[in-house]
């Protein structure tokens, strides 16, 4: 007798729950298929029968066998199953005793390959983890950027406010010193980045301000008031006005001072920063 066995191998795959396939068996003499030979498939380990079917051949001298599983891991998990065979025997009369031997002692079995594990990342999804990662380094870049442009920034304006301040209690002219103090907080901006160097209106320094200076609404519109009393009234400035400048600049220092990082500074010469 001829065994003819399809598939001659199975390839187990991830998440495979069903192993099947046929037996044929045919006469060497006639080449014809023989009927109700008894087949046993088994499919095993290397210590445990798992599952077997016991079936005769059709006219076709087929034997199909099939091996399902559910609510039980798959049978790619050789943890739970071992490293698969799938063994034949039979006890059938019908067949000699060599062929008997052949099938039930020297044939291997079907050959049982495993599909290599899946890798932990796909190449697009590497790609695109790449390309996360290149995001969100030129993202916390640019943060760390910003936050030390801020960081000069705040640090030379605390100079700029604290002198102002100093030149307001010794008693020196009002409108001057309010207006040279706008004038260094312009070149400050733009020099940070924080303020273009043609700006033209008086809204885009006071966005600049705000973006700069991580203070409260209060002390900002505070400080709009005097630069605004500054440049753009025509009255004279007196005593009342330099106590409205000194307490803007007062909220605004005391905000800056309180920002994390940013450590109280001496004042500096103001034509410094006007240069």
């Amino acid at each position: 007798m001829t065994f003819t066995f399809t598939p001659d191998n199975h390839h187990i795959k991830e998440n495979q729950r069903r192993i099947n396939g046929t037996v044929t068996v045919t006469a060497n003499d006639t080449g014809l298929p023989v009927q109700g030979i008894s087949i046993v498939a088994r499919l095993v380990n290397q210590s445990v029968i798992h599952f077997q079917n016991v079936k005769l051949t059709d006219s076709n001298g087929i034997m199909d066998y099939d091996f399902i599983i559910q609510n039980q891991p798959a049978f790619y998990d050789q943890n739970k199953w071992g490293e698969l065979s799938l063994l034949f025997q039979t006890d059938s009369q019908l067949i000699s005793p060599n062929d008997r031997l052949w099938l039930n002692n020297d044939y291997s079995g079907i050959e049982m390959t495993y599909e290599d594990p899946a890798p932990l990342f796909t190449f697009w999804q590497i790609i695109a983890l790449i390309g996360i990662l290149l995001i969100l380094g030129t993202l916390i870049g640019l943060g760390l950027s910003l936050r030390r442009r801020r960081l000069a920034a705040l640090d030379e304006m605390a100079d700029i406010f604290s002198y102002t301040a100093e030149l307001l209690a010794a008693g020196d002219e009002i409108r001057e010193a309010i207006f040279n103090c706008y004038e260094s907080l312009c070149n400050i901006l733009m020099r940070n980045g924080f303020l273009r160097r043609d700006f033209e209106t008086v809204r885009e320094f006071e966005m600049a301000i705000r973006k700069a200076l991580p203070i409260s609404e209060d002390a900002l519109v505070a400080l709009d008031r005097i630069f605004e009393e500054a440049r753009y009234s025509s009255h004279k400035l007196g005593d009342g006005h330099r106590q409205n400048a000194q307490h803007a600049l007062s909220m605004v220092l005391q905000e800056i001072y309180e920002v994390q990082d940013v450590p109280e500074r001496d004042s500096f010469d103001l034509s410094e920063a006007v240069a």
